[in-house]
C-alpha cells in the first residue's frame, strides 16, 4: 500500500548504508561481474549495474557517490516498488516483498511470494497473483511457516503455543481478522529459508536473517495500522 512506502524505504535505507567500493562484490562493478567493466561501488544499495541501467553505459564512482536520498528514493520505487506492484499489496506484505526484493533481486521475491499464494511462480506479480492474496486457504499459506514463525503468531494471538497451525489457532485468526499476519509470518519464512539456500550464507547469514526478523516486526507494525475487518 502507498501508506507503506515511507517506512519501508526508510527501513531498507537504514540496512544498506552508505558509499561503499569493495573489489570482491560483483554488484560494485558496471557490468555485475568482478573485474568486468568499471569499478564504480555501490550506495545505498544502489549497484553499479543498476545505475547504468537507469543512466547509461557510461557512469562514473563520482555519480554514485553523488547519489542522494531522493535519488534513492526514485531509483527503489522505480526499479523495485513498481515492478513488484507493491501499492497493489496489503500492508505489512508490501514492506516484505519490496526489502527482500532489493535485497536478494525482484523475481526471487515475486516468486517466493507466489509460492505461498499458490500461484504459478514465474516471478511478475499480476492479477492472478493479487486475486490469489484474499482466496489462498489459510491452512494452504500456514504450511510455508516454520514451527517458530506458527509458535510466535499463536503468542500474538493468545493461543496455545504447539508450533502447529491447528484448528483453534485458524479460527482465531478468522475471528480476529489476523489473514495478513499469518501470510506475512509465511512469507518471511520463506524469505529466511531463501537466505540460507544461498552460498554466502557463510559469510552474510548473520546480518541476512536479522534484516529478516527486522523486517518481519516492520510488515507487523504495518498490518496493525490497518483498520480491522468487521466481523459479520
Amino acid at each position: 500500500m502507498r501508506q507503506s512506502l515511507d517506512p519501508t524505504l526508510k527501513f531498507t535505507l537504514q540496512h544498506e548504508g552508505g558509499y561503499s567500493s569493495n573489489r570482491a562484490d560483483p554488484g560494485n562493478w558496471t557490468s555485475g561481474r568482478v573485474g568486468s567493466g568499471q569499478l564504480v561501488g555501490t550506495k545505498y544499495g544502489l549497484s553499479a549495474p543498476l545505475l547504468v541501467r537507469d543512466r547509461g553505459s557510461y557512469v562514473t564512482a563520482q555519480q554514485m557517490k553523488l547519489l542522494s536520498e531522493d535519488d534513492f528514493r526514485t531509483l527503489t520505487v522505480q526499479y523495485f516498488w513498481m515492478p513488484l506492484k507493491c501499492s497493489l499489496l496489503p500492508a505489512g506484505l508490501d514492506a516484505l516483498v519490496f526489502d527482500h526484493g532489493f535485497n536478494a533481486g525482484v523475481k526471487t521475491s515475486a516468486r517466493l511470494f507466489q509460492q505461498i499464494v499458490g500461484v504459478e511462480q514465474d516471478g511478475v506479480i499480476g492479477p492472478v497473483t493479487l486475486r490469489a492474496i484474499g482466496m489462498v486457504r489459510l491452512v494452504d499459506a500456514g504450511r510455508f511457516c516454520s514451527a517458530t514463525q506458527i509458535t510466535a503468531l499463536q503468542e500474538q494471538l493468545g493461543c496455545s503455543s504447539t508450533g502447529l497451525l491447528d484448528s483453534q489457532t485458524l479460527d482465531a485468526i478468522e475471528r480476529r481478522g489476523r489473514r495478513s499476519d499469518l501470510l506475512c509470518y509465511a512469507l518471511s519464512s520463506q524469505q529466511m529459508a531463501d537466505y540460507r539456500s544461498k552460498k554466502e550464507f557463510t559469510i552474510f547469514g548473520k546480518g541476512w536473517l536479522r534484516r529478516a526478523r527486522e523486517r518481519l516486526q516492520l510488515a507487523l507494525s504495518l498490518v496493525d495500522e490497518q483498520p480491522a475487518p468487521a466481523i459479520a
